[in-house]
């Protein structure tokens, strides 16, 4: 598995909440939205997982989908769109009535209003396929330029955005996601350069994780809603988990340390 390396920033794994608000407190409030940080932060967060994507003109934006349907008042595919356009769209009705004025963020605005919050970061790049490079480039000018003070760590389904990340992003964390934690976990992580690895809780394998935890490696897993669930999660020994209502697991949350 890699390994830090001397003079490298410290992994973003240490100290690593055990509770991350799913793209923010997806659960009561819109997903991805300013609004969503600030309730992960009312809810008692300190990290919150978010997806950024790029604006048919380059800038990284956050945003889950390759298509603007479920969440937004418009149509079409986000990469198609300038950000003038994406930026035009009302992100929150589909929600609630009451959150109309929800913008779709950029990733700058992301970070400002994280810092502003203390509120740390997992960065999922979520590319449309074909646009890799340019997304983890244009994430690269944003975090190259915004200060920011508190820990990102990066992760993707995506082969090739965890390569170019490895490339450009290689001071950052960065974790591999997948669905069922597969056979060969260690020679997939290895060839993207990532020391993390995240699930989800539909594909629980104990022996798996147990193989994963034995072997040192952080371990995380998505979405999960039930404290009943985090606790069994917990001690299998996993790190952290990814939540829609942040406040119903932090009844049971304690810091980790891990790798």
């Amino acid at each position: 598995m890699p390994v830090q390396l001397p003079g490298t920033p410290p992994s973003a794994y240490k100290g690593i909440s055990r509770v991350i608000a799913h793209r923010g407190a997806s659960g009561s409030a819109p997903e991805n939205t300013a609004s969503a940080m600030i309730e992960a932060v009312r809810q008692g967060a300190d990290w919150a997982e978010v997806d950024v994507t790029i604006s048919a003109d380059g800038h990284a934006i956050i945003f889950h989908d390759h298509n603007l349907v479920r969440c937004t008042d418009g149509k079409g595919l986000v990469i198609q769109k300038t950000l003038a356009e994406l930026k035009a769209l009302d992100a929150g009705s589909w929600f609630s009535p009451f959150s109309s004025d929800e913008r779709i963020l950029t990733l700058e605005e992301l970070l400002i209003l994280a810092d502003s919050l203390n509120l740390s970061l997992n960065l999922e790049i979520k590319p449309t396929i074909g646009r890799e490079a340019e997304t983890v480039w244009a994430m690269q000018q944003v975090l190259r330029k915004t200060p920011f003070g508190q820990s990102i760590l990066l992760s993707s389904f995506n082969y090739f955005a965890l390569k170019e990340a490895q490339s450009l992003l290689s001071h950052y964390t960065r974790a591999l996601n997948v669905e069922a934690i597969p056979a060969d976990w260690q020679d997939r992580m290895e060839s993207v350069g990532a020391t993390g690895l995240h699930f989800d809780a539909e594909f629980i394998d104990t022996d798996m994780i147990g193989e994963v935890v034995s072997a040192g490696t952080p371990l995380a897993c998505f979405t999960v809603n039930s404290l009943e669930l985090a606790q069994k999660l917990y001690r299998a020994g996993v790190s952290s988990v990814f939540t829609d209502y942040p406040d119903r697991l932090l009844l049971d949350a304690r810091p980790v340390s891990r790798h």
